[in-house]
């Protein structure tokens, strides 16, 4: 027998969830955050956002289904998307995630479609209201599991802690309303001011709860990415290490486009269109710029955190 020893090194540009992943959660958070905006809006009754809440209620089951479509590419071969929907395995987390979004694609598609085709009453066996309150349920629990998914990869400090799953509900709502505001703008750019929405500055005005909710998500996540990197830059030695080296390899990607530009320039749009609001301005292109900007910055947070979540450094193994 031969006694050679043999030393291997922990290759640290080995990454096992690449990008496909990255936007996977960021297009599973728009998706469910859609849903719930389009939700809370149907639930309002007020006929002056009918066509936004349709708007965010197609996006929902689109952007979800995109994001699963990207993990079963990366996933690779055929048989192993076979196995993950036919092996029921309540232990595993991906296996949770498969089925709570599949089930919420399909719950999110019929809602959609009785939004935008009321009359017909497409599959009308399904009342509109239990769709819609089974589809919340299960948004929330997406937005959750999008946060678990990383926290429970124990291996990697960046990602093992409670930080990300807040993060990854706070992200669900900011980016999900983003995108449902910026869509929303370019259907009326293209199409014309709907009747029922009235005009400009009634709708506007109508919409300040949105703003706050925005103002108040962007606030909790910063607040939020400053917990999670204090936790990590005073924790132990591992997780001081992984954070060296996750921010030596994006910290210009989530600091500057991220938390910079994604962040803190929308919050103060969003400041000043809310006091814009009660002035009768004009606050459209202002609040477009500022869901764009919250769309590119929570995409640059969410591929930050999971491949920076990856840069670990060299580890001499013993094989």
């Amino acid at each position: 027998m031969d006694p050679t020893i043999v030393y291997n090194t922990q290759v640290a540009a080995h990454v096992i969830w690449d990008w496909r992943v990255a936007l996977d959660l960021f297009l599973g958070g728009v998706g469910v955050g859609a849903f719930l905006l389009a939700y809370a809006l149907w639930r309002g009754g007020d006929k002056r956002y009918a066509a936004l809440a349709q708007t965010a209620a197609v996006i929902a089951p689109i952007a979800v289904a995109a994001g699963l479509s990207l993990l079963f590419w990366k996933l690779g071969m055929k048989a192993n998307v076979l196995q993950m929907v036919l092996n029921v395995s309540p232990a595993s987390v991906m296996w949770w995630g498969g089925s709570i979004q599949g089930l919420f694609v399909a719950l999110a598609a019929l809602f959609a479609l009785k939004l935008v085709f009321p009359k017909p009453e497409p599959l009308a066996a399904a009342p509109i209201g239990v769709v819609g309150v089974v589809g919340a349920v299960l948004a929330v629990m997406v937005g959750v599991y999008h946060g678990l998914l990383l926290a429970t990869v124990a291996s990697h400090p960046i990602w093992a802690n409670a930080a990300g799953v807040v993060g990854s509900v706070l992200l669900f709502v900011i980016t999900g309303t983003a995108a449902a505001l910026l869509a929303h703008t370019l259907r009326k750019a293209m199409t014309g001011m709907r009747a029922e929405e009235g005009d400009a500055a009634s709708y506007a005005a109508g919409l300040k709860p949105v703003g706050y909710v925005l103002v108040g998500a962007i606030a909790l996540m910063l607040v939020n990415l400053l917990a999670w990197y204090v936790s990590l830059r005073f924790g132990p030695l591992p997780a001081r290490v992984a954070l060296a080296e996750g921010m030596d390899a994006y910290g210009g990607l989530i600091g500057g486009v991220g938390v910079v530009l994604g962040l803190l320039v929308p919050l103060g749009l969003a400041i000043w269109a809310i006091g814009a609001i009660r002035e009768g301005k004009s606050v459209v292109p202002a609040m477009a710029l500022a869901s764009l900007l919250l769309l590119v910055g929570g995409f640059a947070i969410r591929f930050s955190v999971v491949l920076g979540g990856q840069a670990q450094p060299l580890l001499p193994t013993l094989s």
